[in-house]
């Protein structure tokens, strides 16, 4: 083989070989394009079908016929038939919150499932509550002692209103601005339930125990109709008489949320559970008195999950939503996250 026969074939082998590495490289980007093209596709799609959930809740809700009271057995609160596993497209949408029931043993409470939207004003507002009602949950659920859920209670107070008055035990901006780590005092309404732990006072411990029984939304009043008797004990309820309110309220089957359950359509209508003491009279006396009562909410949260079915998997996408509604007007989104 003369030498430029040599040159050619040495030249065309590298030609080749810069070729061969360039189409394994290309197909290789080609083929994670594909990946990510169809992850981006599947991530579409669960977006679609969680927000599609939102959507078919609040429809629900327009479609409620009970203007002046919610309850937990209406269709909006707990049905399996329009909220769990609803066929759509490629996978199914749920829409479900966990309600809490306490152990009859006397153990810890257990959570059950309930497939619809969640009644917002079934927990305590910690924007419109009064100042009563704050100090009673950090007595009655956090375990604190009267003269520190007093301070705390205050310093609440203090951190929501837009004055610069301090209450007795609470805090402004002086003391907020004192701190190693300055920060300015709110004055303005919460934002997220985890600004609690900005306040003087506050600890994670405190906070970890009453987390699940409050809300930023509503105006103050707790339905009777949909909270647990946790959030009623903390409301200023003896554990005994809170608990014979839901018992009251679940009908002869014992259960929330089905056809038998005794409905409040009133606030007053609490009194009808049964001969009360004189100090249970007083406790709900106390509480009608403070408006801290209430029967049915314009404010809902949806919790919608957007499931895919593909090859054999389950691809989910979580969208928490909060609406508050009104008979004349498009419903109002509050808040909402995607998971």
């Amino acid at each position: 083989m003369n030498p430029k026969s040599a040159s050619t074939l040495v030249i065309t082998s590298w030609v080749l070989s810069f070729l061969t590495v360039f189409a394994v490289g290309l197909a290789r980007n080609a083929s994670g394009q594909l990946r990510l093209a169809s992850h981006l596709q599947d991530r579409s799609k669960m977006y679609y079908l969680a927000s599609a959930g939102i959507e078919r809740g609040i429809v629900e809700l327009k479609a409620d016929e009970t203007p002046n009271y919610d309850s937990l057995n209406e269709r909006w609160s707990n049905s399996e038939e329009l909220f769990k596993e609803i066929p759509l497209d490629e996978g199914y949408v749920t829409l479900s919150y966990r309600m809490e029931k306490e152990d009859e043993d006397g153990g810890e409470a257990q959570e059950i499932i309930f497939y619809g939207l969640m009644d917002e004003s079934s927990r305590i507002s910690i924007n419109k509550a009064p100042l009563e009602v704050l100090k009673s949950m950090l007595e009655n659920i956090a375990g604190v002692e009267e003269d520190e859920a007093a301070d705390i209670t205050n310093a609440i107070v203090d951190w929501r209103d837009i004055d610069i008055i301090v209450s007795p035990g609470g805090a402004e901006n002086a003391y907020y601005e004192s701190l190693e780590l300055p920060y300015p005092c709110k004055s303005g309404d919460f934002q997220m339930p985890q600004e609690l732990l900005l306040v003087k006072g506050m600890t994670p411990g405190i906070f970890s125990k009453i987390a699940g029984l409050i809300t930023l939304y509503g105006e103050g009043g707790v339905n009777i109709n949909t909270a647990g008797w946790r959030v009623l004990h903390a409301l200023g309820l003896s554990s005994e008489l809170a608990q014979r309110v839901v018992q009251f309220r679940r009908g002869k089957d014992g259960i929330d949320g089905t056809e038998d359950d005794t409905i409040f359509k009133t606030v007053g209508e609490i009194r009808n559970i049964g001969p009360l003491f004189t100090k249970e009279a007083e406790e709900i006396n106390r509480l009608t008195s403070l408006n801290a009562l209430a029967v049915k909410s314009d404010v809902f949260r949806i919790n919608s999950a957007g499931i895919l079915k593909k090859g054999g998997r389950k691809l989910q996408k979580d969208i928490v939503c909060v609406v508050r509604r009104s008979a004349r007007k498009p419903a109002q989104i509050l808040y909402w996250r995607e998971d």
